[in-house]
């Protein structure tokens, strides 16, 4: 190469030298150092600011510059150091991304029996023995260091990425796992760890007052598994530093769709600047799109801290707009999927029960079917029939029937205020609803299936959308059937963590024991018939029921096919026998032989699940295009609207 093209990079105090003199008279060169980099320009080259980066990231984005405009850029003293180092990581990137691409795409084989070796070594349990796909999810975990396991709900990832764990302990890559995520994931990783290795490996969770947090940073062993919430990880963000400076880390990021957030927040940035010092690191989730492809971004960010998978934040934007299926296929080397057909799953069964409205609340739901016929009557195109449904909040027809109390009281899920309405008709019949002892027809009819399992000494997840009607069910279950009954939603808190911050459990004899953990644990190990009442927004997340649970009734449901989908996963999961008969039975609401709005749900879930079904439970990555807001998906897409208008309207379809 032309010796004039050789350019020399320096730091100086807080400032990077780029000595060459060719670089005078380029004018692109002059564009980029004194318009771009606002560099001041000196006899034999430019005079680079820091400004708002690092020296090093100020050193490398010149070297990037320099070497793809055909210049020969060479580093001097620490520049030297930080320019090699960086073409090491890149070179390393090269070197793994290959490999992983090759096992994946191309078949390569992988000696399976070195991991076989290193989880006998170590420790790990006959009565653990992986399946084919976690076999898969570990050699790809192995191969390619850093990854994601976007597996679909209940495929057994915390067993996957625990094997996987213990995989790099045995070879000392790591000594120390730090699991990041939501409180409900400490329980299953503790239980997974005990099946698995018993008390080789010590779990703890962190959490209690900043002293406390502190004390259990400073215990930390070699072998131990930290578990540490989001809030937790951002609060502690320093002491975690000094933590991951001291040990050999591996970092996962479990349920990482709750990192999801593009710009903001402070949870991804958090992980992103612990990731840098991790060793090895992994994100898991089952739903790594909720909204959009870039819901990806600070999950791949967490995996491979230095963007190599993403670039700025503003590339990926318009990569992600423009040409997602390119964004896909560059980062599958690093991401593993389970779909639900490899799990072996025997099917489950839905049984639709129709429901006669009667007495108030026939009345109840009929008036609440004449509020909204009178809203769209006055409005004079269809467009403004949609959006005055719209603000008419279609979910109040949901409510109407399933319960008609769900009225008496605000739903801030879902942004309901306490129904007040100018017509009095409707306030007395609700009035008159509380105090009349009327069971909802939905509810008696659960009741009379639920009778019918306790017979055979079954347990059963009841689910309901709003608290209201978990608190009347559950009253009911209690007082007519006598068998045991839980109940979790919002206020139950998750863990001892939430439940210590001052929060308190739904029962009125709270505990220590009244937390979401504690009260899945007493449900499942019910001897006898149980009953579990919960709402979707709940237990949609690292909970499982199928040890013992195989059937649910739904009192009612929203159009948001995700969350019902997911409430499904609770008990359809890996680990259920073969012969295992799930099954799950709807409630169907109908007034005077004719369809409700239950009808109009059901078909909108029907159609709405084929795609579903390919998004969560296929091989591929693709965003499930779900709302920021859960009000809007629970009340419908604008094919919804349109249906229930239609149906206000008595138009055929």
């Amino acid at each position: 190469m032309d010796s004039s093209k050789k350019v020399t990079l320096e730091f100086e105090g807080d400032a990077l030298l780029v000595r060459g003199a060719a670089l005078l008279t380029d004018r692109r060169a002059r564009l980029f150092f004194r318009s771009i980099l606002g560099a001041e320009q000196e006899d034999d080259g430019y005079r680079c600011p820091r400004r708002r980066v690092s020296l090093s990231a100020l050193a490398l984005r010149v070297y990037d510059w320099l070497f793809a405009h055909g210049w020969e850029p060479v580093g001097a003293g620490d520049a030297k150091t930080t320019v090699r180092l960086e073409l090491e990581r890149r070179r390393s990137f090269v070197r793994i991304k290959e490999a992983a691409q090759a096992q994946k795409s191309e078949g390569a084989e992988f000696d399976f029996s070195l991991v076989d070796l290193a989880l006998q070594q170590f420790g790990w349990s006959a009565q653990r023995e992986l399946r084919p796909h976690q076999r898969a999810g570990v050699a790809h975990a192995v191969t390619a260091i850093n990854v994601g396991n976007f597996s679909v709900p209940g495929a057994g990832k915390t067993t996957t990425t625990l094997a996987a764990a213990v995989t790099h302990l045995q070879s000392k890559t790591v000594n120390l796992i730090v699991v990041v995520g939501p409180l409900a994931c400490f329980d299953p990783w503790e239980g997974e760890t005990r099946a698995a290795v018993g008390s080789l490996i010590r779990t703890r969770r962190v959490r209690g007052t900043a002293r406390q947090r502190q004390a259990t940073y400073q215990q930390t062993k070699a072998n131990d598994l930290l578990l540490v919430s989001y809030p937790t990880a951002a609060a502690d963000q320093m002491l975690l530093l000094d933590l991951f400076d001291s040990h050999d880390v591996m970092l996962i990021v479990d349920e990482s769709h709750r990192v999801k957030r593009f710009r903001g927040g402070v949870w991804a940035p958090a992980l992103v600047e612990l990731a840098k010092q991790a060793k090895v690191r992994m994100v898991l989730s089952g739903t790594p799109m909720p909204q959009s492809g870039r819901d990806l971004y600070s999950q791949l960010n967490i995996l491979w801290p230095d963007g190599q998978l993403t670039g700025t934040r503003e590339a990926f934007a318009a990569r992600v707009d423009s040409r997602f299926d390119d964004v896909v296929r560059e980062v599958m080397p690093f991401v593993s999927r389970t779909p639900k057909s490899a799990l072996g799953l025997p099917p489950y069964t839905i049984q639709h029960h129709a429901v006669e409205l009667s007495g108030t609340q026939a009345e109840i739901y009929e008036l609440i079917e004449n509020r909204f016929r009178q809203r769209i009557s006055d409005a004079a195109t269809w467009q403004d029939k949609i959006d005055s449904l719209r603000r008419g909040r279609p979910i109040r027809l949901l409510q109407a029937a399933s319960n008609p109390l769900t009225f008496s009281s605000k739903d801030t899920h879902f942004h309901l205020p306490e129904l007040k309405d100018r017509a009095p008709t409707l306030m007395e019949r609700l009035i008159s609803y509380g105090f009349s002892g009327e069971v909802p027809a939905k509810s008696a009819a659960a009741i009379d299936l639920i009778r019918e399992m306790a017979e055979r000494n079954e347990k059963v997840v009841c689910w309901s959308n709003f608290v209201v009607n978990l608190d009347h069910f559950r009253s009911l279950v209690t007082e007519i059937l006598g068998i045991p009954c839980y109940q979790i939603d919002g206020r139950v808190p998750a863990s001892q963590d939430a439940l210590h911050s001052g929060r308190t459990s739904v029962t009125e004899t709270a505990g220590d024991e009244d937390t979401r953990e504690a009260v899945i644990h007493r449900f499942l190990q019910e001897r006898g018939p149980a009953v579990l009442v919960t709402n979707p927004a709940s237990c949609s997340e690292s909970i499982s029921l199928h040890t013992s649970c195989r059937n649910a009734i739904y009192l009612d449901r929203t159009y948001d096919c995700a969350m019902f989908l997911q409430s499904i996963d609770r008990i359809h999961r890996l680990g259920l026998p073969t012969d295992a008969k799930v099954n799950i039975h709807i409630m169907d609401a109908y007034l005077n032989g004719r369809e409700t709005v239950d009808a109009l749900v059901e078909a909108s879930l029907t159609s709405k699940s084929r795609r579903m079904q390919k998004l969560l439970e296929g091989a591929e990555i693709l965003p499930i295009e779900l709302s920021e807001d859960p009000a809007v998906d629970a009340e419908g897409n604008l094919e919804d609207l349109e249906a229930l208008l239609r149906y206000l309207l008595g138009q055929e379809e």
